[in-house]
């Protein structure tokens, strides 16, 4: 009730039936009042029970290798950057790379200078083991100074691993055209590289269903070679057991052959003739 009712709450009554009134009034006010108190939730105010956190999960480490690079056709490889890998966790596997960042400047800008000027090539290198990048060979890839600089040192490095993780190639682009302009102005301190680096795999081809005998991956001469061996050890393969004598055409396809001869020998004589039973009657006049 509001401010009025109120009011006419405190008012005294002026009759008996405004004292019945005045007091039903009162005990309709009270039963509001204790049905707010009811309604009213005092879990509200209460703290909310702890949740335990959840464990965070273990960095992953990262491992470095060494990407490195040679100004020219002759003389010996530098670093130039850091390359970070590490297992993806995700289903599939594979490795994931991050490489760090590079420019050129004091000597190796006056080298690159200069080389632009021979025409030569800009190379990079890469251990094809990154676990064991010291005993492991090599693999390079290069491309034009000159096409390096008209890019404004915009390059793509792709990386193509084998299902075993060994690097095999390494493709490195860069987005400028085939022909380069006679001078190509540098920085007068340094050049900063902008690299995108991706990571292939093979695609695995179609398997053959089934076992396949040893000697299916043999040269013609070689399966002939060893066959003969095989018989003159006894009729016996690579594997100890007997070879088995070749089949006839209804040892393999039986199961093909005796459902349509039972079929054609269980069929039925020949259906009658249509009007063979009256054929003497008539022709005697």
């Amino acid at each position: 009730p509001g401010s009025g009712a109120f009011l006419a709450l405190l008012a005294p009554p002026q009759s008996p039936s405004a004292a019945m009134g005045f007091l039903g009034i009162r005990l309709l006010s009270l039963a509001a009042l204790v049905a707010r108190a009811a309604a009213f939730d005092f879990d509200d105010e209460a703290p909310a029970a702890a949740v335990p956190a959840k464990p965070k999960p273990a960095p992953e480490t990262s491992k470095t290798v060494s990407l490195l690079h040679r100004i020219g056709d002759a003389g010996a490889f530098a670093e130039r950057s850091k390359l970070w890998y590490r297992e993806a966790a995700s289903a599939g596997g594979g490795l994931r790379v991050r490489l760090g960042p590079a420019k050129l400047s004091g000597a190796e800008r006056d080298a690159f200078a200069a080389l632009l000027d021979s025409g030569g090539h800009y190379t990079l290198r890469l251990p094809s083991n990154f676990s064991a990048p010291a005993d492991s060979p090599p693999v390079f890839a290069s491309v034009s100074a000159c096409s390096l600089a008209e890019s404004r040192f915009e390059e793509a490095i792709e990386l193509t691993f084998s299902t075993a993780g060994t690097l095999t190639s390494v493709s490195y682009t860069v987005p400028a055209a085939s022909e380069c302009p006679p001078t190509l102005p540098l920085a007068a301190t340094e050049v900063g590289f902008s690299t995108t680096v991706t990571i292939t795999y093979p695609s695995e081809g179609p398997r053959p269903i089934g076992r396949v005998h040893d000697a299916a991956f043999l040269p013609h001469q070689a399966a002939k070679a060893q066959q003969e061996a095989a018989k003159a050890s006894g009729g016996k393969d690579g594997d100890g057991k007997p070879q088995e004598p070749p089949k006839s055409f209804l040892q393999q396809y039986w199961m093909y052959i005796v459902p349509v001869f039972l079929a054609l020998s269980m069929g039925g004589g020949e259906a009658p003739k249509e009007g063979g039973e009256g054929g003497g009657e008539g022709g005697g006049e």
